[in-house]
């Protein structure tokens, strides 16, 4: 999707530094995951953007509608609550910011993706197979997102001002695609994966016991419920109130994070709440993630959470929407 880029370029010493981009993306929901405007085949819908998710997708319903067509080439996802099979499709065009591009390739699930918003259906979601062409900005409290590819820059995020601080990550899954860093909870190192498709910060059971954490007081926590891959919604998880949580320098106090036995080879979800409240820089290129803080510490609320108490007395739905993440295997 290279010709969907137009090309810029800024002033920089010593030279010139040239940055195609398709402009900013207007994120069209205030809460939970990215999702953007897009066009296929000329309809107008919009998609999730998911960091965690190795392949981009579409429902059936939509892939029909759009007449998106059948390649033959046939996926088994997996991800958190189970697994499916899905056809890959192949949409004649797509339009996205100031760009548009022919042959587009979308993996068709069965699951729904949500309603509508902003009057368009919200038909599937861009995954890394898609962002990890481009320098990604995330400015989630401006409401945009950046797709770039960067020329001669020495300033590693050139439209930003101000400081900044570094992450360098590693790559996870079998084509190394998704984001993996290591983060501090309670002072111990628990590995993790970013994943903008999952609206909160998730960690392991084993995750949270090395940080301090028994089962006894998991016990007292709020109960949450996930959604995944196949759409079935699974339970058994709690919220809990840690004292920290360290990405790279930045520590943010008191932290209310998902606690869940999820199918991530080990990993935690640092998901969309931690973008809501930060600007994130992710460049694939360099394998280098950065973080502009908005607020000090003690005004930071980047891991608070509302709760909506649902039914029974004590039970409390949170919406970790976790699409494909696991690699994706072809099946004959």
């Amino acid at each position: 999707m290279g010709s969907l880029l137009a090309l810029a370029a800024c002033a920089e010493q010593d030279g010139v530094c040239q940055i195609e981009t398709l402009g900013d993306l207007p994120v069209l929901n205030k809460y939970g995951s990215p999702i953007v405007g897009v066009t296929i085949n000329g309809h107008d819908a919009a998609m999730i953007v998911d960091s965690g998710a190795d392949l981009s997708m579409i429902s059936e319903g939509p892939s029909k509608a759009f007449g998106l067509s059948d390649t033959g080439r046939i996926l088994n996802l997996s991800g958190v609550t189970g697994g499916m099979l899905a056809p890959v499709m192949e949409a004649d065009k797509m339009g996205l910011g100031s760009g548009t591009s022919g042959k587009v390739y979308l993996t068709q699930a069965k699951r729904s993706f949500g309603g509508m918003i902003a009057g368009r259906p919200i038909v599937g979601l861009f995954g890394a197979d898609f962002l990890g062409a481009y320098d990604v900005m995330f400015d989630l409290p401006a409401g945009k997102i950046g797709l770039y590819k960067l020329s001669g820059c020495k300033n590693p995020t050139p439209t930003w001002e101000g400081p900044s601080s570094k992450v360098d990550w590693y790559r996870l899954g079998l084509h190394g695609r998704r984001i993996g860093m290591t983060m501090r909870l309670n002072g111990k190192n628990i590995d993790a994966m970013l994943d903008s498709g999952s609206w909160h910060t998730t960690v392991l059971p084993g995750q949270a016991r090395r940080a301090g954490v028994s089962k006894d007081a998991l016990a007292q926590d709020f109960p949450l419920t996930s959604s995944g891959v196949n759409g079935e919604r699974k339970s058994g998880g709690r919220l809990h109130r840690f004292a920290s949580l360290q990405i790279g320098d930045e520590i943010y106090p008191n932290p209310m994070l998902g606690v869940e036995a999820l199918e991530t080879d080990g990993d935690a979800l640092l998901g969309a709440d931690f973008l809501r409240h930060n600007r994130v820089w992710i460049s694939y290129r360099h394998e280098e993630l950065h973080i502009q803080r908005l607020k000090p510490p003690e005004q930071d609320h980047t891991f608070e959470l509302k709760i909506k108490r649902k039914n029974t007395p004590g039970a409390v739905v949170v919406p970790v929407q976790r699409l494909p993440s696991a690699p994706p295997v072809t099946s004959p």
